[in-house]
């Protein structure tokens, strides 16, 4: 693995039994995605771009083939070595936010440095700094169902770089969003690569024109990957 590649996914395949039938999902893809790069995959629905994701973030593991996360193989992991590697390297962002409704934005944040071993006093100070960070220092005490949908993935945002990750993983962060409100989360994106340039982002999206804003864009189809393009001037 090249010293500079945060992401190498090597032949890999997966696929589903159900019944009599074999579903192949991913089917030999290949990919390298340099550190502190942001690439979007797009695709059409059904086209596997979730799972893609899941299988990149040790969330399930393949059929076959190597995922290489920041020079150690990921798929050959027990259950609990993947949980502890994802608590310690990877941030995830979910369309639908997975925030825990009895919980306020503060708590919601904190929660994941606790979670993964950080002082509470500590995980408090780090969760009240990053959403400072994304616009919500004025909304820390308030839950889940009195924010908008921008805010809820702001607060998402917050949580998922608790831990400092060198690879963030979202899945559709605007699809739950309208237009301008999705702009502005993209917006923030930007903000935070420029104030984290060795982060790496690997995102997925149905829409053409959000996998068009990344430093690499490819598409996702018959389970592999092909290049849309790459940026013409990073961001």
């Amino acid at each position: 693995m090249s010293s500079n590649n945060m992401i190498e996914i090597r032949n890999l395949c997966h696929r589903y039994v159900m019944g009599s039938k074999t579903l192949e999902i991913i089917n030999g893809l290949e990919l390298a995605l340099e550190k502190g790069k942001w690439c979007c995959v797009y695709g059409a629905s059904g086209s596997g771009k979730t799972t893609l994701l899941n299988l990149a973030g040790t969330l399930e593991k393949p059929t076959s083939g190597e995922i290489i996360i920041n020079g150690t193989d990921v798929a050959r992991m027990s259950r609990r070595e993947a949980a502890e590697f994802r608590g310690k390297h990877i941030g995830f962002i979910f369309q639908s936010y997975h925030l825990v409704g009895e919980l306020n934005v503060l708590e919601n944040t904190a929660f994941a440095g606790t979670f993964s071993g950080m002082s509470r006093s500590r995980a408090v100070s780090r969760a009240k700094e990053l959403l400072g960070a994304v616009g919500l220092a004025e909304r820390l005490y308030h839950h889940p169902a009195e924010l908008s949908g921008g805010e809820r993935q702001r607060c998402a945002i917050a949580r998922s770089l608790m831990n400092d990750p060198e690879l963030i993983l979202a899945d559709e962060p605007t699809g739950n969003l309208d237009e301008a409100t999705g702009s502005e989360i993209l917006e923030l994106f930007g903000k935070l690569r420029a104030a984290n340039p060795d982060m790496t982002i690997l995102m997925i999206t149905h829409n053409p024109d959000i996998a068009r804003l990344s430093d690499i864009s490819l598409k996702l189809e018959n389970g592999k990957l092909s290049k849309l393009r790459d940026a013409e001037t990073p961001r």
